[in-house]
């Protein structure tokens, strides 16, 4: 069974309520895989996988196994836990043994819940791509049963999770960018046109016409752009310039309030 989750919660902090945050929804495929995949080894009997971000903020898991799900979800609302060590310091862990003193005072709350499901080691490998870390990769098994071998294809698996969950997010970030240039663009191009109309409505310069726009978005705590767009789109005997020899329920305004585009 595979099991997707997110949430988000400072490093060092405890989880306040409704901070939660998702990732893209692609990023989540890879993850998915990973868990499913390392399952399939010998002696995993769970595993999962946590995300970061720059900020040191657990931003999404998936889960595959009995209990794994729960334990993953507990670790990124308590705050504590081996995988979240991993998010935060880049440190692997091997057959980590639950039941130490040492490991039962480090994870005083996860501990206890990882051994009543069933598991006594947990194994963490972290997912780094270029030097910058991405995640954590976690497995729950027995004590002294998962062979280093495994642990070794683990790690090339979590490499190459890593790089997917790294071009996914670069792809993110450029459609966001893509986007806020696209946003910018259409806003230039309404406000010229309304600078086209206004100078051949009320026979302005260009200059003049862009500042009689800005000062009736200022004056009307408006946004530029829906200024211009009223100006282009709008009949032209009323709203904010009317043609001249007619009266507009709209008048022009000149006061000190804000624009924004």
């Amino acid at each position: 069974m595979i099991e997707t989750g997110s949430g988000s919660v400072p490093a060092g902090d405890p989880p306040e309520p409704g901070a939660t945050r998702d990732l893209a929804n692609g990023s989540g495929t890879p993850i998915r895989r990973l868990a499913e995949g390392c399952l399939q080894l010998p002696g995993v009997q769970a595993s999962g996988v946590l995300l970061t971000d720059g900020r040191r903020l657990h931003r999404q898991f998936a889960a595959a196994g009995p209990a794994a799900g729960r334990l993953e979800q507990l670790q990124v609302d308590l705050a504590e836990g081996p995988c979240r060590d991993v998010c935060c310091t880049g440190a692997q862990l091997s057959d980590v043994p639950l039941a130490h003193p040492q490991y039962r005072a480090r994870w005083p709350r996860f501990a206890p819940r990882a051994l009543a499901e069933g598991f006594t080691a947990a194994t963490v490998v972290p997912l780094q791509y270029h030097g910058r870390l991405l995640g954590a990769l976690n497995l729950f098994h027995q004590h002294r049963h998962l062979e280093a071998a495994y642990i070794g294809a683990c790690q090339v698996l979590a490499e190459t999770t890593a790089w997917a969950v790294a071009r996914e997010q670069e792809l993110d970030r450029a459609r966001a960018h893509n986007a806020q240039l696209q946003t910018a663009l259409d806003s230039r191009v309404i406000i010229e046109q309304a600078k086209g109309v206004l100078t051949e409505r009320l026979r302005l310069p260009p200059p003049e016409a862009f500042a009689r726009l800005r000062a009736y978005a200022r004056t009307h705590q408006g946004k530029l752009t829906m200024v211009a767009h009223r100006v282009v789109h709008g009949p032209a005997d009323c709203g904010p310039f009317p043609r001249p020899g007619t009266r507009s329920a709209d008048p022009q305004g000149d006061g000190n309030g804000q624009a924004t585009v």
